[in-house]
C-alpha cells in the first residue's frame, strides 16, 4: 500500500543546495514544488518534441517526472556532491525507498533516468535541470549570490545534454522551447 502521507510530507523538505548556499530555509524551494515545476516543464517539452521531432511517450515522460525525487521522502534531499560520491549506491537507496513507500512498481523508471539513455529520461533530466537553472535565476535575482554556481552548473549539464544523440535530432527545438521557458543563456550555445 502506498505511504501517500510519507509522500506529501514533501511540500515540507527544503531543497538543501539552496540553504548550503545562503537561501534562508523559509525562502528555499521544496521538494514538491519543484517536482511540480519539472513535470509541467518536462509535458512541455515532450509535447513540442511530439509535435516537431516525432513521437514520445508522454506518459512515461510524466510518471518519470512525478517519482524523480519521491525517494527523497524516506532519504532527505540528498544533494549533488554526496549523490556523486555515492555512484551506484545512490538508486540501491532510491530503490529500497520507493519500496518503503510502496511504489516499487516504479522502480523501473527511476532505473530509466538514472540510466538517462531514453529519449524520455533524456527529456525529464533536461526538466530537472531547466526548473533549478530557473529557480537559481530568481535567487540569484533576490540577492543570493552564492547560487551563481548551481546556475552555472545546470546550465553546462543542459549543453552536455543537448549534445546526446537521442537529443540531436530535435535540438533546435529544444533550444528554442527551453529560452521560451526563461534559459535565455542558451541562445549563446
Amino acid at each position: 500500500m502506498t505511504n501517500l502521507s510519507k509522500v506529501m510530507n514533501l511540500k515540507y523538505v527544503s531543497r538543501t543546495g539552496w540553504m548550503l548556499r545562503g537561501v534562508p530555509n523559509a525562502l528555499a524551494e521544496t521538494v514538491a514544488s519543484h517536482t511540480f515545476e519539472v513535470s509541467l516543464i518536462a509535458l512541455i517539452i515532450a509535447e513540442e518534441v511530439s509535435n516537431s521531432c516525432g513521437k514520445v511517450d508522454v506518459e512515461k515522460i510524466l510518471k518519470m517526472s512525478l517519482i524523480h525525487d519521491i525517494p527523497e521522502a524516506v532519504m532527505g534531499d540528498v544533494v549533488k556532491w554526496v549523490k556523486s560520491r555515492l555512484g551506484k549506491d545512490i538508486e540501491s537507496l532510491e530503490l529500497e525507498a520507493l519500496s518503503e513507500l510502496g511504489l516499487s512498481k516504479y522502480a523501473p523508471l527511476i532505473t530509466e533516468l538514472n540510466k538517462g539513455e531514453s529519449l524520455e529520461a533524456l527529456i525529464v533530466k533536461l526538466a530537472d535541470y531547466t526548473s533549478t537553472t530557473l529557480q537559481s535565476l530568481k535567487y540569484l535575482k533576490a540577492g543570493y549570490v552564492e547560487v551563481k554556481e548551481i546556475s552555472e552548473n545546470n546550465v553546462k549539464a543542459i549543453k552536455e545534454l543537448l549534445s546526446k544523440d537521442a537529443l540531436k535530432p530535435c535540438k533546435e527545438v529544444l533550444i528554442k522551447t527551453l529560452i521560451n521557458l526563461g534559459l535565455e543563456d542558451l541562445s549563446k550555445s
